[in-house]
């Protein structure tokens, strides 16, 4: 959400919200929102699909059933500066092990991998053959803040019961989060089984949209979220991502 929507919620003091300040500013995260674009004269290098950049010598992943599909990357540089812990410049690029019998599961090891590559000027397109579909939608980022929107995402009892509805039901409210894709904040679902979450030490990376130009549908017109280790965000290293989908 806008931090001016984050803002509007707390200064309001319904139900003593202005109260609870400190503790909303607290568990309040970074989130970068990834919208459409819509100025196609100057593209930039962000977008799903289509063909990613990568070194000379990248080597296509594998999974048991066929190819990785390359499904989005994002050049760091376009994105806001802000509070967040990714690295300023080079680019992301996310393939996952999707296959038309849906053999391989959201909750796999290995599911999605993430490359980092940052000397983006040394990228070069990598036409996979096996991946005949070129679909490609370009994509822009907007800083944004993120609070959690189901009770069970808040960290600690820093609310009552009638804040915690409130908050969540107002965070749904004045955001697009059941039709956005972000990067960071805390994870969107419809319903999740099980967090890939193993302890704090964890974070969420992406929540991706189903989408529906590219065939890629998860857990029914659900979400695929990665989560990544804090750690290992502030390092710039994405060699090992967890995953699920809702």
């Amino acid at each position: 959400m806008d931090i001016r929507d984050f803002n509007e919620i707390v200064i309001g003091g319904k139900y003593d919200l202005d109260q609870k300040e400190t503790f909303l500013r607290s568990i309040m995260l970074p989130a970068i929102a990834i919208n459409q674009a819509t100025v196609f004269d100057e593209k930039g290098i962000s977008k799903y699909g289509g063909n990613p950049l990568v070194p000379d010598n990248f080597e296509w992943p594998k999974h048991e059933f066929g190819d990785y599909r390359f499904i989005a990357q994002f050049h760091l540089s376009e994105i806001p500066p802000g509070d967040h812990h990714l690295p300023k410049k080079g680019l992301l690029s996310i393939f996952v092990a999707y296959d038309d019998e849906n053999t391989v599961a959201w909750t796999d090891d290995n599911y999605a991998k993430v490359f980092y590559f940052e000397n983006v000027e040394d990228l070069k397109p990598y036409d996979n053959p096996n991946f005949p579909d070129k679909y490609t939608l370009d994509v822009v980022f907007k800083q944004e803040v993120d609070i959690p929107f189901k009770p069970e995402l808040y960290p600690t009892k820093g609310l009552n019961k009638k804040q915690m509805n409130y908050i969540c039901s107002k965070v749904l409210e004045q955001t697009d989060k059941k039709y956005e894709s972000y990067i960071l904040g805390y994870p969107f679902y419809n319903s999740l089984d099980a967090d890939p979450r193993e302890n704090d030490d964890w974070t969420s990376l992406l929540t991706l949209r189903y989408q529906s130009g590219f065939g890629l549908y998860w857990n029914d017109r659900g979400y695929l979220m990665l989560f990544i280790e804090k750690e290992k965000l502030a390092k710039g290293d994405f060699s090992n991502i967890k995953s699920n989908a809702g």
